[in-house]
C-alpha cells in the first residue's frame, strides 16, 4: 500500500530541506544561497518563520577591525563616501520627525483642556456647556425630601477666602478668569480641584444675577460640627421655628455667630442653612458656630442643657400680643390637648418605608400636630420688654443657659414653639415700636434681643477665655 502523500512531502522536505520562494518556484538546498532568497521566502518545514536577513548598512572601512584602511583606495573611499551619506540622510530624518514632533506637542497643548496657572497650580478647561458643571450644581440645589448634601456652594472672592481661612475644606473651583485665583493664597488651592468655565455658563448656574466669576464647592461640616472655635462661647441657643425666609436666617447665624452663640438649631419647615442665599447672607458665620438643622419639637429639648430659660421672640408689642391671650383657658384644656397630641403620635408603625417617603410622613404629622396645637396661642405667658429679661444664676451659679426661638415674619411662631416655651416655663420677648410701625424685621429684631441676652450674661461675672 502507498504512503500518503503528506508522509511523502514531510519526508522529501525533511532530506532536501526544500525552500520556494514567492513564486512558488523551487530552489536547491544550499546555504549560500539563502541569501539570495527573497524576502517573502519561508521554510516549508516551519522551523523558521522569520525573513531572511536584511540588507546590511555600510561600514565605515575605518573602524573595520578585521581589515585595515588602505588611504585612496577606491573601494574603501566609495564605502566612506556611502557612509557619509547614510549618516547624512539619518540626521536629516531625525531633525525632520524632532521638528514634527515639536509641531504636534504645541498644537497638542493648545487644544488640551489642562493648562497651568502663575503660580504652578494645575486647572482644567471646561468647553460652554460642559454637563459637568451644570450637574453638579444641580445636584446640590435639589430640594428633594430625605435628600442628604455632603457639600455646599459659595460664590465671592471674600466668602470663599474667609471660609478657607476659617478651615472649611473646599473640594472644587470655579472660575472665569486665572487672574481671579491671585486673591486666593497658594497653600489654599493645593489639593483642589478646579475648572475654568465660560462666563455665560458662570452666568447661567451661579446664583447671583452678577456673578463674580468665582464658585466653590465647600464640604458641609456634620450636624453640630464646629469648624472654627470662637473667643468666647455663651450658653446661648438660637432656634429657628419656620423661620422661611433666606435673607433673615443668614443676618441671624451671622448675629450668632458674632455673639458667641453655643448653637444654632432649625425646625422641620424652615429654610434650608445651607443653601447660597443664606450662606451670602451669613458672611461665613455658618463656620463659626455649630448648626443642628432639621429637628423636630420632640427632639430639640435633647440638644439643649437642663434648666435652659426659653423665650419667644414676638414682632407684636406687648399690650397687643396679650389681647390674644385667652382668660378662659384651664389647665384641664391644655392637658386635653396634650392628650389628643399625644395619641396622635403614637400611632407610628414600622414598615419597609424609605427615608424619602418616612420623611414626608412625618413632615406631615408635624403639620398635623401643629393644627392640634393651635389652642397653646390663646395661653397666656408672661410678656417682657427685651431690656427687662428677667435672668438669674443658674441653680450652681453659673451663667444660665438661654434658648431663643424666632419665628417667621408671616406666620409668626408656631403653636408647637408656643407649647415647646410652655413645657419649659417660657416668657414671651417684645420689642417697643412706635405705634405707627407695624413690626420689625425678624432679623433685627433677633439680633437686637441677642445682644441684650449677651450683656445680661456677662453681667454675672467674667467669661473664662
Amino acid at each position: 500500500m502507498a504512503a500518503p502523500l503528506r508522509t511523502c512531502v514531510h519526508s522529501v522536505t525533511k532530506i532536501l530541506n526544500i525552500y520556494i520562494n514567492g513564486n512558488g518556484v523551487l530552489l536547491k538546498n544550499s546555504n549560500h544561497l539563502i541569501e539570495n532568497v527573497p524576502r517573502s521566502t519561508y521554510f516549508i518545514n516551519k522551523k523558521l518563520y522569520s525573513q531572511v536577513r536584511k540588507k546590511q548598512k555600510p561600514k565605515d572601512p575605518r573602524k573595520n577591525t578585521q581589515y585595515p584602511y588602505v588611504p585612496g583606495d577606491p573601494l574603501q573611499e566609495d564605502a566612506i563616501r556611502e557612509v557619509a551619506a547614510e549618516n547624512d540622510y539619518i540626521s536629516k530624518i531625525t531633525a525632520r520627525n524632532k521638528k514634527n514632533d515639536e509641531v504636534k506637542l504645541n498644537e497638542l497643548q493648545k487644544s488640551s483642556r489642562v493648562h497651568l496657572t502663575n503660580a504652578g497650580l494645575q486647572y482644567e478647561v471646561l468647553k460652554e456647556g460642559d454637563k459637568r458643571f451644570g450637574q453638579i450644581i444641580m445636584d446640590l440645589k435639589s430640594s428633594k425630601l430625605g435628600m442628604v448634601k455632603e457639600a455646599v456652594i459659595l460664590e465671592g472672592h471674600r466668602l470663599i477666602k474667609d471660609a478657607v481661612a476659617l478651615g472649611a475644606k473646599m473640594k472644587s473651583l470655579y472660575f472665569c478668569e486665572a487672574s481671579a485665583l491671585e486673591s486666593l493664597p497658594k497653600e489654599y488651592l493645593q489639593n483642589v480641584t478646579m475648572y475654568k468655565v465660560t462666563f455665560k455658563d458662570m452666568k447661567v448656574w451661579a446664583d447671583t444675577t452678577t456673578p463674580s466669576g468665582l464658585l466653590g464647592i465647600f464640604e458641609k461640616p456634620q450636624q453640630g460640627e464646629l469648624i472654627a472655635a470662637p473667643d468666647v462661647v455663651l450658653p446661648i441657643t438660637l432656634i429657628f421655628d419656620s423661620l422661611k425666609d433666606p435673607g433673615n436666617a443668614g443676618t441671624l447665624i451671622r448675629t450668632a455667630a458674632a455673639i458667641g452663640c453655643e448653637k444654632v438649631i432649625t425646625t422641620k419647615g424652615s429654610v434650608n442653612v445651607w443653601e447660597p442665599k443664606v450662606i451670602r447672607s451669613a458672611m461665613g458665620g455658618h463656620f463659626c458656630i455649630p448648626i443642628v438643622t432639621g429637628l423636630s419639637w420632640s427632639d430639640v429639648h435633647n440638644h439643649l442643657q437642663d434648666g435652659t430659660r426659653v423665650f419667644l421672640a414676638n414682632s407684636k408689642p406687648s399690650h397687643v400680643l396679650s389681647k390674644t391671650f385667652s382668660k378662659h383657658l384651664t389647665v384641664d384644656d391644655i392637658k386635653e390637648v396634650e392628650d389628643v397630641e399625644l395619641s396622635e403620635s403614637d400611632n407610628d408603625t414600622e414598615d419597609d418605608k424609605d427615608a424619602e417617603e418616612m420623611e414626608h410622613e412625618e413632615l406631615i404629622k408635624e403639620m398635623n400636630l401643629e393644627k392640634l396645637s393651635r389652642e397653646f396661642h390663646k395661653v397666656p405667658l408672661t410678656v417682657y420688654d427685651y431690656s427687662e429679661i428677667p435672668l438669674a444664676p443658674a441653680a450652681d451659679g453659673n451663667i444660665p443657659a438661654v434658648a431663643l426661638i424666632v419665628g417667621g415674619e408671616t406666620e409668626g411662631l408656631s403653636a408647637l414653639a408656643k407649647k415647646f416655651a410652655y413645657n419649659h416655663y417660657g416668657h414671651y420677648v417684645t420689642i417697643p415700636m412706635n405705634s405707627r410701625v407695624n413690626s420689625l424685621n425678624t432679623g433685627i429684631a433677633g439680633s437686637l434681643i441677642l445682644y441684650e441676652l449677651r450683656k445680661k450674661l456677662l453681667t454675672f461675672g467674667k467669661l473664662n477665655q
